[in-house]
C-alpha cells in the first residue's frame, strides 16, 4: 500500500514538525528563565495567536460574522490603541529609569510573547485550513481511478 504525498500532506507534516520544534524551544526557554511573567506572556501570546488564526481561516458559516468583528477591531486598533502606542514606547525607552527594552528579562518576555503568538496563529490557521473536513477546507484533488 503506497501513501501518496500531496501538497496538503507536505504542508501538514512540515507545519507539525516546525510547531513541535518551536514549542520545545519555547518551553525550554521558559523553564530555564523561571520567570512567571514570561509564562504569562507566553499564555497571552498563545491566546492572541489562536484568535488570530481563527480569524484568518474562518469556516464558511463564520465568514460574515468575522467580517463584522474585523470592522470593529480595526476601528478600535486604529483609534484607541494607536493613540496609546507612543506612551508604551516612551515607557520602554525612559532615560530616567534606563531603557527597559535593553534588559534581558524584558527581551525574553517580549520574544516569548511574540513567538507564542506566531506559533499559535500559524498552527491554528494550518489546522483550520488543511485538517478541517468542513466546507471551505482545502480538499486534496480527487484521485482518478482510470489513470
Amino acid at each position: 500500500m503506497r501513501v501518496s504525498v500531496t501538497s496538503k500532506r507536505l504542508k501538514l507534516i512540515g507545519s507539525l514538525v516546525f510547531a513541535v520544534l518551536i514549542a520545545a524551544i519555547l518551553v525550554r526557554v521558559l523553564c530555564v528563565s523561571g520567570d512567571l511573567l514570561a509564562w504569562l506572556c507566553a499564555a497571552l501570546g498563545l491566546a492572541a495567536g489562536w484568535g488570530t488564526g481563527v480569524l484568518l481561516a474562518p469556516y464558511q458559516s463564520e465568514q460574515q460574522r468575522f467580517r463584522e468583528y474585523a470592522k470593529l477591531a480595526s476601528v478600535f486598533i486604529s483609534g484607541y490603541l494607536v493613540g496609546k502606542l507612543d506612551r508604551v514606547f516612551e515607557l520602554w525607552l525612559d532615560p530616567s529609569y534606563g531603557p527597559l527594552i535593553l534588559r534581558s528579562t524584558f527581551a525574553v518576555r517580549i520574544m516569548v510573547g511574540i513567538t507564542s503568538y506566531l506559533l499559535a496563529a500559524i498552527t491554528t490557521y494550518v489546522g483550520r485550513k488543511y485538517v478541517s473536513f468542513g466546507p471551505g477546507a482545502e480538499q486534496p484533488p480527487s484521485a482518478n481511478p482510470a489513470a
